[in-house]
């Protein structure tokens, strides 16, 4: 079964909307047929087939138009620029479709290298789906390089979520940890490693947040493990390390950081070493924001590569 993206319940009405129209047409003609065969009834079957006529070319406008309407979406799914939006207002507009209720986001859309700025969006959403609509979470989004107020979801990011985090896993641990508990984590150990945040507000944001940033705007690279301390602390189901790494991202000069916390799985603690080189993704406009794809170590790999 294909992942559902914004295009998907288009493409199911265009079809369904046009075969319908087609039908119409159909019967149109067969009473036209008959009409003009059977002189006592031409004059209603005629009728008849006019009905059937404009019903049928009016659905089939509207499906056609479905159909193109979902083509641009899959188009901007591709081709837009990647970036987050969050729900600031939500409500159903008493639509549905096979079942799906459209719902009207009103967001608050951030575009790397760009001021934020507000836009709204109507969209057919699985039953499935709607929890994600109300998580807290940002939406990962893709945008018209053109027309900002032109967006769609990008559903296929977002059905990851919660996603893996900075220095996390793939898999959603169900914890909302906040930068300011892995601070104090960080100081109760005695290591070395740079804040990971820079003013009081920031302490507040949850690692959830910053994951779901990160893995719908982020770079891919890599990541050498230089340095690495285990400082003892568990915060839920992850362990926290300090680690200085050398940054590979394509089309950029390498670069080491400083030290930092990173969150590694507990599933996967025991086999994070020095010298491995890890799938990461970069935040475009902060550098120095690194998501460690622990999901990816696997146990047969050899402890210096990926």
């Amino acid at each position: 079964m294909s992942a559902f993206t914004s295009s998907t319940l288009g493409r199911y009405a265009s079809k369904w909307l046009i075969a319908v129209g087609a039908l119409q047409l159909f019967l149109a003609a067969i009473f036209v047929a008959i009409g003009l065969a059977v002189p006592i009834v031409t004059g209603i079957f005629l009728a008849t087939a006019t009905f059937f006529a404009v019903v049928g070319m009016v659905l089939v406008g509207i499906g056609l138009r479905a159909r193109g309407s979902a083509r641009e979406a899959d188009d901007l799914a591709s081709t837009g620029l990647a970036g987050t939006a969050t729900i600031t207002g939500l409500t159903q507009t008493g639509m549905l479709l096979n079942h799906q209720p459209q719902v009207e986001m009103e967001l608050l859309v951030s575009i790397p290298g760009r001021p934020s700025y507000a836009a709204s969006r109507k969209e057919f959403v699985p039953l499935i789906l709607l929890g994600r609509l109300t998580s807290g979470l940002p939406l990962p989004v893709r945008v018209s390089a053109t027309d900002p107020q032109r967006l769609v979801i990008d559903w296929s990011a977002s059905s990851l979520f919660p996603a893996p985090a900075v220095g996390g896993s793939g898999a959603p641990s169900g914890q909302t940890e906040t930068l300011a508990q892995v601070q104090a984590a960080l100081q109760a150990s005695g290591l070395p490693a740079a804040p990971p945040f820079a003013s009081p507000e920031q302490g507040g944001y949850s690692i959830d947040q910053l994951r779901a940033i990160v893995r719908a705007t982020g770079l891919d690279g890599t990541a050498t493990i230089d340095k690495l301390a285990d400082s003892g602390e568990t915060i839920g189901d992850e362990r926290l390390f300090t680690m200085q790494v050398t940054l590979h991202v394509p089309g950029q000069p390498d670069r080491q950081l400083q030290p930092s916390a990173a969150m590694v799985p507990i599933s996967v603690a025991d086999k994070v070493a020095i010298g491995q080189t890890i799938s990461v993704k970069v935040a475009p406009d902060n550098p120095n924001l690194v998501m460690f794809e622990w999901e990816k170590l696997t146990t047969d790999m050899p402890a210096a590569m990926i």
